[in-house]
This record gives C-alpha cells, sequence and structure tokens, in this order.
C-alpha cells in the first residue's frame, strides 16, 4: 500500500497516475516522453519512489515537469487541446488588433474556465 503524502492530493501527482496508467510501456514510457521533453535525471525508480510515496527528496522539479508535458485542456476556440503555455501567450500577450481570427480568439478566451490567473506582482504591496 502507497505511504500517504501531501502531494499525492496535487494535480500534478493525479495527471502522473493517468498518464502511467495510459502509457502502454507504463513508467518507461512515461520517462522517455519527460526527457525527450528536456527533463533532467528522471528514472523508472524515481516515478515508482514518487508514486508510492517514498521518495526521499522533494519532488517539485518532477512536478513542474509533469505539469508542463502532460497538463492539457480543451479550449474553445480552437476545439483542441492546448498547453496552459498557450492560455497564458493569448492572454497576457498584446491585444492583436491587427488579426481578426487572433482578436476572437482573445475574446474567447477571457471568458474560458481554464483563463490563467494573473501572476502576483514582485514589486510587493498595494496602491
Amino acid at each position: 500500500m502507497p505511504t500517504q503524502q501531501p502531494y499525492m492530493t496535487e494535480r500534478w501527482f493525479h495527471l502522473l497516475e493517468k498518464a502511467v496508467a495510459e502509457e502502454p510501456r507504463g513508467k518507461a514510457g512515461v520517462v522517455d516522453r519527460l526527457l525527450a521533453a528536456g527533463a533532467q535525471r528522471v528514472s523508472r525508480t524515481q516515478l515508482s519512489l514518487v508514486l508510492s510515496g517514498t521518495y526521499p527528496a522533494s519532488p517539485q522539479r518532477l512536478a513542474a515537469k509533469v505539469l508542463a508535458v502532460y497538463d492539457r485542456h480543451h479550449c474553445p476556440y480552437l476545439g483542441a487541446d492546448v498547453s496552459i503555455d498557450h492560455c497564458i501567450a493569448i492572454t497576457r500577450g498584446p491585444v492583436p488588433t491587427w488579426d481578426p481570427a487572433a482578436l476572437d480568439n482573445r475574446r474567447v478566451c477571457q471568458t474560458c474556465p481554464h483563463k490563467p490567473t494573473q501572476p502576483a506582482t514582485s514589486e510587493g504591496g498595494t496602491k
């Protein structure tokens, strides 16, 4: 029985479990995909330890890569699954007044339930 760790309730952990379950090669396939996406020092052993709750170090580096590779959601404008990076580029970039299609995409993004929240400012304090 896996040891329950606080990170086991986080979104990235559920994405990792789902990826391992859906990957025909299991953990090996997930490791290959993470390495192909630029992850460093990822192994089947590490995934096994993280999934069982016995990983001795912080899994945050792995969490960031799992989210970057596997976190997708349905875009109502494109009708396809996209990464959060796509959403951030559309919602936080300049308003594309020169391109009607891109402007329509941005308008749909403003009401999307998956719209990323604004990052906290590093200036500190409020006016």
